[in-house]
Protein backbone atom coordinates (compact mmCIF):
# COMPACT_ATOMS: atom_id res chain seq x y z
CA UNK A 1 0.00 0.00 0.00
CA UNK A 2 2.76 2.43 0.91
CA UNK A 3 6.03 2.70 -0.94
CA UNK A 4 9.14 3.15 1.15
CA UNK A 5 11.65 5.54 -0.37
CA UNK A 6 15.20 5.66 0.89
CA UNK A 7 17.01 8.93 0.35
CA UNK A 8 20.55 9.90 1.23
CA UNK A 9 21.35 12.75 3.61
CA UNK A 10 22.87 14.65 0.66
CA UNK A 11 19.63 14.36 -1.31
CA UNK A 12 17.51 15.39 1.66
CA UNK A 13 19.77 18.38 2.25
CA UNK A 14 19.73 19.39 -1.40
CA UNK A 15 23.41 18.62 -1.93
CA UNK A 16 22.97 15.52 -4.06
CA UNK A 17 22.69 15.30 -7.79
CA UNK A 18 21.61 12.89 -10.46
CA UNK A 19 24.03 12.60 -13.33
CA UNK A 20 22.81 11.77 -16.80
CA UNK A 21 24.58 11.16 -20.07
CA UNK A 22 23.28 12.11 -23.53
CA UNK A 23 20.25 9.96 -24.24
CA UNK A 24 19.02 10.12 -20.65
CA UNK A 25 16.68 12.67 -19.04
CA UNK A 26 16.75 14.58 -15.79
CA UNK A 27 13.88 16.25 -13.98
CA UNK A 28 14.38 19.64 -12.38
CA UNK A 29 12.32 22.35 -10.74
CA UNK A 30 12.74 26.00 -9.84
CA UNK A 31 15.61 26.36 -7.38
CA UNK A 32 17.65 23.49 -8.84
CA UNK A 33 20.78 23.86 -10.94
CA UNK A 34 21.76 21.86 -13.99
CA UNK A 35 25.50 21.20 -13.95
CA UNK A 36 26.77 20.70 -17.48
CA UNK A 37 30.15 19.08 -18.03
CA UNK A 38 31.80 18.96 -21.42
CA UNK A 39 35.17 17.84 -22.68
CA UNK A 40 37.28 19.03 -25.57
CA UNK A 41 40.84 18.96 -26.77
CA UNK A 42 42.66 22.22 -27.45
CA UNK A 43 45.82 23.11 -29.37
CA UNK A 44 47.04 26.67 -29.85
CA UNK A 45 48.10 29.89 -28.13
CA UNK A 46 46.98 30.73 -24.60
CA UNK A 47 43.32 31.72 -24.73
CA UNK A 48 40.71 33.17 -22.35
CA UNK A 49 36.98 33.05 -23.07
CA UNK A 50 33.71 31.83 -21.55
CA UNK A 51 32.17 28.36 -21.37
CA UNK A 52 28.46 28.96 -21.98
CA UNK A 53 25.50 26.65 -21.47
CA UNK A 54 21.82 27.15 -22.30
CA UNK A 55 18.52 25.34 -21.78
CA UNK A 56 15.70 25.97 -24.24
CA UNK A 57 14.07 24.59 -27.35
CA UNK A 58 15.61 23.66 -30.68
CA UNK A 59 13.72 25.49 -33.39
CA UNK A 60 13.83 24.89 -37.13
CA UNK A 61 16.40 27.67 -37.66
CA UNK A 62 17.87 28.43 -34.25
CA UNK A 63 18.07 27.45 -30.57
CA UNK A 64 15.55 29.40 -28.47
CA UNK A 65 17.41 29.94 -25.19
CA UNK A 66 15.35 30.33 -22.02
CA UNK A 67 17.99 29.91 -19.31
CA UNK A 68 21.75 30.25 -19.61
CA UNK A 69 24.95 30.69 -17.64
CA UNK A 70 28.60 31.17 -18.38
CA UNK A 71 31.93 30.85 -16.57
CA UNK A 72 35.33 32.23 -17.50
CA UNK A 73 37.82 29.70 -18.87
CA UNK A 74 41.50 29.85 -19.76
CA UNK A 75 43.53 27.51 -21.90
CA UNK A 76 47.31 27.62 -21.57
CA UNK A 77 49.45 27.51 -24.68
CA UNK A 78 49.26 23.93 -25.96
CA UNK A 79 51.57 22.70 -28.70
CA UNK A 80 49.89 19.27 -28.74
CA UNK A 81 46.23 18.34 -28.44
CA UNK A 82 45.42 18.65 -24.74
CA UNK A 83 42.14 17.45 -23.17
CA UNK A 84 40.12 19.75 -20.90
CA UNK A 85 36.90 19.32 -18.92
CA UNK A 86 34.60 22.35 -18.63
CA UNK A 87 31.75 22.83 -16.15
CA UNK A 88 28.93 25.39 -15.91
CA UNK A 89 25.92 25.47 -13.56
CA UNK A 90 22.65 26.73 -15.07
CA UNK A 91 20.19 27.88 -12.37
CA UNK A 92 16.57 26.83 -12.91
CA UNK A 93 14.39 29.91 -12.40
CA UNK A 94 10.73 30.77 -12.86
CA UNK A 95 11.65 32.12 -16.31
CA UNK A 96 11.20 28.57 -17.65
CA UNK A 97 7.73 27.01 -17.89
CA UNK A 98 7.07 23.55 -16.46
CA UNK A 99 7.03 21.08 -19.36
CA UNK A 100 8.95 18.08 -20.66
CA UNK A 101 11.59 17.78 -23.34
CA UNK A 102 13.75 20.89 -23.07
CA UNK A 103 17.03 20.87 -24.99
CA UNK A 104 20.56 21.77 -23.86
CA UNK A 105 23.60 23.13 -25.65
CA UNK A 106 27.05 24.54 -24.88
CA UNK A 107 29.64 26.64 -26.64
CA UNK A 108 32.89 28.49 -26.21
CA UNK A 109 31.36 31.94 -26.39
CA UNK A 110 33.80 33.71 -28.69
CA UNK A 111 34.91 30.65 -30.64
CA UNK A 112 31.97 29.03 -32.38
CA UNK A 113 34.40 27.10 -34.57
CA UNK A 114 34.83 24.81 -31.53
CA UNK A 115 31.29 23.57 -32.22
CA UNK A 116 27.89 23.74 -30.54
CA UNK A 117 27.32 20.37 -28.84
CA UNK A 118 23.61 19.82 -28.16
CA UNK A 119 21.42 17.23 -26.44
CA UNK A 120 17.73 17.29 -27.36
CA UNK A 121 14.77 16.32 -25.17
CA UNK A 122 16.93 15.81 -22.08
CA UNK A 123 15.39 18.03 -19.37
CA UNK A 124 11.89 17.93 -17.90
CA UNK A 125 10.92 20.93 -15.78
CA UNK A 126 8.45 20.04 -13.05
CA UNK A 127 6.09 22.71 -11.76
CA UNK A 128 4.92 23.46 -8.25
CA UNK A 129 4.73 20.59 -5.77
CA UNK A 130 1.78 18.30 -6.36
CA UNK A 131 -0.04 15.87 -4.13
CA UNK A 132 -2.02 12.78 -4.96
CA UNK A 133 -4.08 10.16 -3.11
CA UNK A 134 -4.25 12.09 0.19
CA UNK A 135 -6.76 10.33 2.45
CA UNK A 136 -7.37 9.17 5.99
CA UNK A 137 -6.44 5.52 6.26
CA UNK A 138 -7.35 4.85 9.90
CA UNK A 139 -8.44 6.46 13.12
CA UNK A 140 -8.82 5.07 16.61
CA UNK A 141 -9.26 5.91 20.24
CA UNK A 142 -5.95 5.84 22.11
CA UNK A 143 -5.80 5.17 25.83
Amino acid sequence: MYELQVKSIETLMGEGGVAAVPGQKIQVMVGDKVRVKATLSYRGAALSDYFYGAIGMRGALYFDEILNAQVPISFPQCLDWTPFELTVDIPITSAIAPKPDYDLYVKIKGHLEAGLPEVDNCIDVIGAPEFQNFKIVTYEKVI
